[in-house]
């Protein structure tokens, strides 16, 4: 079903934007990459702030081999041991805090994932760690929210100046303003320019 919708959306982004059109027909859809909605995929998204998804897996690896995946296997755990396996002493503490506050009862995340988009994310912006980048990836990509839209991401404003052949990359202000055309599909829109940073910038295009 979110193929089917993100499909959907991809066609209805076509009629908004020619330039998103043409680059889809250069580059084909964006692969499927909906995650299952839970406390493990949101912390993988927190480790990957502001570090290569590469190295937001090798972390992950880490942590999964330790058991340590999950609210249940880090209960208990103190931030040095997150940071003795290569996490950074803030990154530890999001994570630790954020395994105590579900195992505690304070969040239910799959309470949460029934609300609506803005009691979701007054929720969860109150969490050290969590800020709206996060939330948008969590929604777009668990909850398959396809107007979630993180507009601060740097690959999607490279994908952004190149699509639409500016000088310098958009800012934060400029992205949401030029997303803003793109509602309600901003998340599948996100989804197709990641697409196109692949293509245009790392040569992942299709082949054959």
């Amino acid at each position: 079903m979110k193929t089917h919708q993100l499909e959907t959306a991809l066609d209805a982004l076509d009629r908004l934007d020619p330039d998103l059109k043409s680059a889809r027909a250069e580059c084909g859809n964006p692969p499927d990459r909906f995650e299952v909605a839970s406390f493990s995929t949101l912390v993988r998204i927190i480790l990957g702030q502001q570090i290569s998804r590469a190295v937001a897996a090798h972390l992950w690896d880490r942590m999964k081999a330790k058991g340590w995946h999950n609210e249940q296997g880090l209960k208990g755990l103190a931030y040095e041991d997150l940071q003795a396996i290569g996490l950074s002493r803030r990154k530890s503490e999001y994570i630790i805090d954020l395994a105590h506050a579900i195992n505690s009862g304070e969040l239910d995340l799959d309470a949460l994932h029934k609300a609506d988009r803005q009691d979701f994310r007054n929720t969860l912006i109150g969490y050290r760690g969590i800020g709206d980048w996060t939330i948008s990836n969590y929604r777009l990509f668990c909850l398959a929210d396809l107007d979630a839209w993180p507009g601060n991401d740097l690959a999607l404003m490279e994908a952004v100046r190149r699509l639409k052949s500016l000088d310098i990359r958009p800012s934060h202000k400029e992205m949401d303003e030029m997303a803003a055309g793109w509602a309600p599909y901003r998340g599948a829109a996100a989804l197709l320019l990641w697409h196109l940073y692949a293509c245009w910038v790392r040569d992942a295009r299709p082949t054959g």
